[in-house]
């Protein structure tokens, strides 16, 4: 970095001033690195704006900054700042931590290039070879040094950097005459620019970057710029705005839910847009979720699924949520008991149980769970003529039948159509009736139960009517349990 003499340390700052710079902007195009030379600079303008005792709003404002919109002057910025301070604390987020980010218009590169031609032009011998535009400190740098502290003292979190925090507080500075300033680029780089704008669609960060914008204007000079922009740039009408939003990971709540009616989908059920049931699982223990954690949205993940005619009971099937930007995260033992029972006094016919926070890495076993786990079933078969018990009886000595089944008919509609070797390990009968009687069933995942009874038209080979060679059907199906160890973190508290 140049090492500067008072006397031209004042002329570089008179110059850049009169272009309409603010003094951290003058500071930043000195180079000065030193934090604690802004953080100086903020406790003077802190100072004059409360004048003479005269409340702040009452003091008059400078112009804004011609290079950084007001970003650097407080009397911008401290009450944009008061504002986010606000809405943190008001937030309901259950943080230790948070993260301060920063977002900045492109147009502001374009300016701070029109400004420092603006000092070269001034000051061309005092500047070449001892201070080039690489030496200029970016604004979102001095804006780091002076205002995340100020955040972190008022809302009494840690601020952190980096992914050591899941709480994000992201500030967008908004400026309405961004899109119309990047325009200049057109005519600044016309060959460059007028063929992206063509190709706006084959440029996924859009026809202007920050990143490209700086690199094009890298070697464009003071006559070509001035040519079509004006040096210094003009002084804004009005300053930034700032937008923010607060965020944060998701979390994943791993459990097991009862579905105990025979007229609920696991899904939303819609054909051709129409929706045929008023709810389902999904949604009966989603939005009690998402109202108890005040999450932005939560997205259902389950090992399996059962039809909307079947009854999931037993400890239930295995699930998760994600909750995104939930606004609790922290869980006791006592606050799951709560939530179940905030979910399951809701809907007497969906009921959950073993919730726990699981790490996102265990969802990858929750779904493999799919191919690979076993499950239990209750059917409740009828047979056309009576039968008799022993014949039935030799069911139970069938181990591990392999089954080609070809996919239903009734799924057709959302699975291709193939022949996929499924098996049933071991199968029980009981008596109901003359022509009525349980079947327990335990099969490999991915079998369908009621084709195995009936068949679908030859499309389960074997089924029930082929093996005992009595036409049968199925009217009523319960799974009784799935074989899947989860959540295997329960009762943890949640370690995630």
């Amino acid at each position: 970095m140049v090492v500067w003499t008072s006397g031209e340390e004042e002329t570089v700052t008179k110059v850049l001033e009169d272009g309409g710079a603010c003094r951290k902007c003058c500071h930043r195009f000195l180079g000065y690195r030193n934090s604690s030379i802004y953080k100086r600079l903020h406790k003077t303008e802190i100072e004059s704006m409360s004048g003479n005792g005269e409340p702040a709003s009452k003091v008059a404002k400078p112009n804004p900054c011609v290079v950084c919109l007001g970003i650097m002057q407080d009397a911008y910025m401290m009450p944009r700042m008061q504002e986010i301070i606000n809405q943190i604390k008001e937030s309901g987020y259950d943080a230790d931590k948070f993260t301060l980010s920063l977002s900045l218009p492109i147009s502001l590169s374009i300016r701070e290039h029109s400004l420092w031609l603006h000092l070269e032009n001034k000051l061309k011998e005092t500047l070449t070879g001892r201070h080039s535009r690489e030496d200029v400190v970016p604004v979102k740098q001095v804006w780091k040094y002076i205002y995340p502290e100020i955040v972190e003292s008022d809302v009494g979190l840690s601020l952190e950097s980096g992914d050591t925090a899941d709480f994000f507080v992201e500030l967008v500075v908004l400026w309405d005459k961004d899109e119309e300033e990047m325009k200049v680029m057109e005519n600044v780089c016309p060959k460059e620019y007028k063929d992206r704008a063509k190709k706006v669609n084959v440029y996924n960060m859009g026809v202007y970057s920050r990143q490209g914008v700086e690199k094009s204007l890298e070697n464009v000079g003071f006559a070509a710029f001035s040519a079509h922009s004006p040096v210094p740039p003009l002084m804004p009408a009005e300053p930034f705005k700032l937008d923010f939003r607060m965020s944060r990971n998701s979390i994943f709540i791993g459990g097991r839910y009862c579905k105990y009616s025979r007229n609920l989908p696991q899904t939303p059920w819609l054909i051709k847009g129409v929706r045929k049931c008023v709810t389902s699982v999904e949604e009966i223990i989603g939005d009690r979720l998402k109202e108890y954690l005040k999450a932005e949205q939560v997205k259902f993940l389950a090992s399996g699924r059962e039809d909307v005619d079947v009854r999931m009971l037993g400890t239930g099937r295995p699930c998760a949520f994600e909750c995104v930007n939930s606004k609790k995260t922290k869980f006791s033992a006592a606050d799951f008991k709560e939530l179940e029972e905030f979910i399951n006094q809701h809907y007497e016919a969906v009921q959950v149980n073993s919730l726990d926070l699981v790490k996102k890495s265990s969802i990858k076993r929750l779904k493999e769970g799919e191919d690979q786990k076993r499950k239990r079933y209750t059917a409740l078969c009828v047979t056309k003529d009576n039968y008799d018990l022993q014949h039935l009886k030799q069911l139970e000595e069938i181990k591990d039948l392999v089954m080609k089944q070809d996919t239903p008919i009734r799924v057709l509609h959302r699975r291709s159509n193939a022949t996929r070797d499924k098996v049933i390990h071991e199968m029980s009968v009981e008596r109901v009736s003359d022509n009525l009687f349980k079947l327990g069933v335990i099969s490999a995942a991915g079998a369908y139960i009621k084709e195995l009874v009936h068949g679908d038209f030859g499309r389960t080979v074997p089924c029930l009517r082929t093996i005992l060679g009595i036409e049968t059907d199925i009217l009523a199906l319960d799974v009784e349990e799935v074989l899947l160890d989860w959540p295997s973190e329960h009762h943890t508290n949640g370690s995630s």
